[in-house]
């Protein structure tokens, strides 16, 4: 049996955070969307566009930390969304943007990619982390304009999960720790050697990709921050 194409059942399902309410401790991942990141053409002139970051999860950083020498992008640009179940080399994003700030529609290009430094995207302006739904979409888009096979998005939230849940943790875990004067950068290190600690023989980060034991990891996480406080 075929599967067929998904769509959000509203455009606020395919977003986390918009504008403002982008937290700069949230580790950058697949589907953030920057404004003003310097591009690269091919004839050498530097131009500044919005872009969409396109690497998986597990691409994005060589420890767990550091961002790749070199990341995917694609632009992002003004338009009205069309059909979801077509348009296969877009991925649209309605209402990424208040009315009052001029267009609110904008679609990403898949055909128009870019190589960049983490540098690039890390001195350009983060508006917009997507949702679950939104990244799991934006796979199933990625994977039917290269292959024209429709992967269902479920699949994408199995094999996926544990990453989705980590990347949330340690947004939780800099949050915390910018309370006790700890910069997001030596916070989200922090965070990574706890999640590989083994726990009966087991990496923590291994256990939040099971349903049953996901809640554990995070009461043992309140439990070591309220720790590390103590300790200060």
């Amino acid at each position: 049996m075929a599967h067929e194409m998904e769509k959000p059942s509203r455009p606020s399902d395919l977003y986390r955070a918009l504008g403002e309410d982008v937290s700069p401790a949230r580790p950058i991942i697949t589907g953030d969307i920057f404004a003003d990141t310097e591009i690269t053409e091919l004839d050498g002139i530097r131009t500044k566009r919005t872009v969409m970051i396109l690497d998986h999860p597990c691409s994005l950083r060589t420890d767990g930390v550091t961002l790749a020498s070199r990341l995917t992008v694609a632009e992002v640009i003004s338009g009205s969304p069309g059909s979801w179940r077509g348009n296969y080399s877009k991925m649209f994003l309605p209402k990424l943007q208040p009315e009052e700030q001029g267009a609110q529609d904008f679609v990403v290009l898949f055909d128009r990619c870019y190589h960049v430094s983490p540098a690039q995207v890390t001195t350009a302006h983060r508006i917009s982390c997507l949702s679950t739904v939104g990244i799991n979409l934006l796979l199933q888009r990625r994977v039917k304009h290269f292959s024209r096979v429709t992967v269902p998005t479920f699949e994408f939230q199995n094999a996926n999960v544990g990453v989705y849940d980590e990347v949330d943790l340690v947004e939780d875990w800099c949050q915390d720790r910018e309370d006790d004067g700890i910069k997001a950068d030596e916070a989200a290190a922090e965070c990574m050697v706890w999640l590989r600690e083994e726990v009966d023989g087991t990496r923590r980060q291994e256990l939040l990709k099971d349903d049953q034991r996901r809640s554990t990891v995070r009461q043992q996480m309140r439990a070591h921050l309220k720790m590390l406080r103590k300790s200060l």
